[in-house]
């Protein structure tokens, strides 16, 4: 049996085309391949868009080739030919270069093509936001592999293309973000109506860093050259990120890298800005004893509490208790077993008495200094500094954690673990062996985060040129212009 698959093309004249799709042939009684395979049915699809695409823009072409003013007919000066690429492939359109009219109201070139004018992006704002999205999810290459085995996009897309695909539309999200904290125009938040805020909790992330390609030639130059040291490079980049927790159950993240924006402090006031927090309204944030988080909570315009997340202070007294295990017999300078002399101290600390936890836990650290030519208690005294230092430097982030939990109130940065979890580590760092540049990350970042929001949505018109990285994407447009 064959089928054959015809398309009618009725213009608004009705004169009428018919156009052959497919020839699709099977042998009689043999179910062995039933209906379409997935490759005849990516044939069919891009057929169907490539006569659709054709007739559209002949139907364009002819229109356009009459003078706007005097109705005369424009003669072809040349015929040449576009790609224009869609989800359904990519389609080569005839695209002739028009002569100008020698009437007194045409102005201008002496030739142009209305085509080129009138799609000057070559792409359709549908394959953009396609790529875009499942790269905010997966790697580069892994997107463009998976897009190209659902879509005849064989020819259409790149890894590289993807990558600055992702890369133009973090840039522009960025741009808004920024518009929107000097004032210069509002970012619209995607609430319908005020929610409370329950939590706020950030943490931070850690990327391997990739070398620039300045910071590359200078290695190889110290290669040749020995005596001169090539500049110090950054080992990591740094990346915060955060949630919102609303009263609803639903929840919203943000992110960005520290060395590519202007001030924290800003960022996370537009942040709580988006979620219609007043200026002068009280919020809570939990997060770890993480310095690069400081200045923004500190630069901030709101009246912010800083918390120190209860998780880590546990983690490091049960890092005392496992080493403390080990020596029963030892008593603190007060005459306690130091087992037990460490537990009153993790419960004064959770009763909002940190600074007496900390003169106790000092008091056996101290015990220990006369101690340490006895390599056994290296672990206890390493653990014990540890711990001191880290209660001692965080004590004006210490509150009563067991008042504020008896009455529901967040203790804990897990909510700010996941969403380190979801915007940077499941695409950036788990199991992926993967190098960043700042900006590379943050950008992708603006897209990640953009995505897990429901912000991400498909634009009118995509960005008419390879990114650069060079200047906003409002600069680099007129430029272009």
């Amino acid at each position: 049996m064959r089928m054959i698959i015809e398309a009618r093309i009725v213009s608004s004249t009705g004169s009428e085309k018919v156009v052959s799709l497919a020839d699709i042939e099977r042998g009689d009684g043999d179910l062995k391949q039933l209906g379409l395979n997935l490759s005849e049915g990516r044939d069919l699809m891009h057929d169907v868009q490539h006569a659709l695409v054709n007739a559209q823009t002949h139907t364009f072409i002819e229109a356009s080739r009459q003078c706007p003013y005097c109705h005369a007919e424009l003669s072809i000066k040349t015929m040449r030919t576009i790609q224009y690429k869609t989800v359904y492939g990519k389609v080569t359109i005839d695209s002739p270069q028009l002569r100008r009219c020698t009437c007194k109201q045409s102005k201008g070139a002496a030739s142009y093509s209305p085509l080129a004018q009138a799609i000057p992006f070559r792409m359709s704002p549908e394959l953009e936001y396609l790529q875009v999205k499942w790269a905010a999810h997966l790697p580069y290459a892994a997107a463009t592999k998976l897009l190209k085995e659902i879509l005849p996009l064989d020819q259409a897309i790149s890894t590289s293309g993807v990558k600055n695909r992702v890369r133009a539309v973090g840039q522009e999200l960025d741009d808004k973000v920024e518009s929107a904290i000097r004032g210069e125009r509002q970012y619209p938040s995607c609430r319908t109506k005020k929610l409370k805020i329950t939590a706020i909790a950030v943490d931070s992330a850690w990327l391997r860093q990739r070398p620039s390609r300045q910071q590359q030639d200078d290695a190889k130059l110290a290669e040749y050259f020995p005596s001169k040291r090539p500049p110090p490079t950054g080992r990591h980049v740094n990346i915060i990120a955060g949630r919102a927790v609303r009263d609803d159950g639903t929840s919203r993240v943000y992110g960005y890298v520290n060395k590519e924006v202007t001030s924290a402090a800003t960022r996370l006031d537009h942040f709580l800005s988006e979620q219609m927090v007043g200026n002068d309204e009280k919020i809570t944030i939990v997060s770890d004893g993480a310095a690069e988080f400081e200045k923004a909570v500190e630069g901030s315009v709101r009246p912010l509490k800083r918390l120190l997340d209860w998780f880590h202070i546990a983690m490091k007294f049960r890092a005392i208790e496992q080493s403390a295990q080990k020596f029963p017999e030892l008593l603190a300078p007060n005459g306690r077993p130091i087992k037990d002399e460490i537990a009153s101290a993790k419960w004064l600390t959770w009763h909002g008495k940190g600074s007496e936890a900390v003169e106790r836990i000092k008091s056996i650290h101290d015990m220990f200094e006369l101690a340490l030519e006895n390599p056994a208690y290296n672990a206890l005294w390493w653990n014990l500094r540890g711990t001191y230092w880290y209660l001692d430097s965080n004590s004006k982030y210490l509150v009563n954690y067991g008042w504020r939990y008896r009455r529901g109130m967040p203790i804990s940065s897990s909510i700010a673990e996941s969403a380190v979890n979801e915007v940077v580590s499941l695409r950036c760092a788990k199991k992926r062996q993967m190098r960043w540049t700042d900006e590379g990350a943050h950008l992708l970042v603006q897209v990640r985060v953009a995505a897990l929001n429901g912000e991400l949505k498909m634009r009118d018109n995509p960005i008419p040129r390879r990114f650069t990285g060079k200047g906003t994407c409002d600069e680099q447009s007129k430029r272009v212009a």
